[in-house]
């Protein structure tokens, strides 16, 4: 793909990335692979048709971030995925009832429904922790924006919106949150990783958590 050129080489180029990332959306959808897919009720078309122009436009901004790591459709679709699921809570958060006075106040007590008895103890303890760290090792406007965006599936445009920011700076303020929150996982002899394989769970249980721990750990 010639990305970087410009003129009808280039429009060419980012034609063929945007019919590349509609059939990866689709595939992403249909396979039902998405939390809150269900929500699209007129079928994928559109959403598909709207985000892969969102992420052929994030691609080419991102261009100089690629760094050969993997295969360059392998990072596209990465993006667009990610692009996708931040639509779909979108969509989820329209449709939710949330109460605007408890945004960002504090975390959820235990989200999880009946994670078995071999599970449960383990995961309420880890649990509790994570719950004491972000109470404790964030800054309160840090705490907020991670609840907001991470546990009550807020859009990061519209936390950046409510907090009275930019997307840009709400990007360096909830990744200073991830840094911050790793580092007090690791003073607890735990990593990041290890907690998420914690709250690993069959594909019966609820998403609630599966949005909440990716959201968690992982920058947009």
């Amino acid at each position: 793909m010639s990305l970087r050129e410009t003129g009808q080489s280039q429009e060419n180029a980012v034609k063929e990335l945007r019919q590349l990332l509609r059939r990866a959306i689709l595939n992403f959808l249909s396979r039902k692979r998405a939390p809150n897919a269900g929500l699209l009720n007129h079928g994928y078309e559109d959403v598909a048709e709207d985000c892969a122009q969102e992420s052929a436009f994030l691609i080419q901004s991102k261009l100089d971030q690629f760094r050969g790591d993997s295969e360059f459709t392998t990072w596209a679709y990465s993006i667009a995925i990610r692009v996708t699921l931040n639509e779909l809570r979108r969509r989820r958060w329209q449709a939710s009832a949330a109460d605007p006075a408890r945004l960002g106040d504090a975390m959820p007590h235990w989200p999880i429904d009946n994670p078995g008895p071999e599970r449960s103890l383990e995961q309420q303890q880890a649990w509790a922790m994570l719950s004491e760290l972000i109470e404790t090792a964030l800054t309160p406007l840090q705490r907020k924006a991670l609840i907001a965006h991470a546990f009550q599936e807020m859009p990061l445009d519209l936390v950046a919106e409510w907090l009275g920011t930019n997307r840009n700076s709400l990007y360096k303020l909830i990744h200073d949150a991830r840094k911050r929150l790793k580092a007090a996982l690791l003073s607890r002899g735990v990593t990041h990783r290890e907690l998420i394989a914690t709250f690993d769970m069959p594909r019966q249980s609820r998403s609630y958590l599966e949005d909440g721990k990716n959201s968690l750990f992982q920058d947009v």
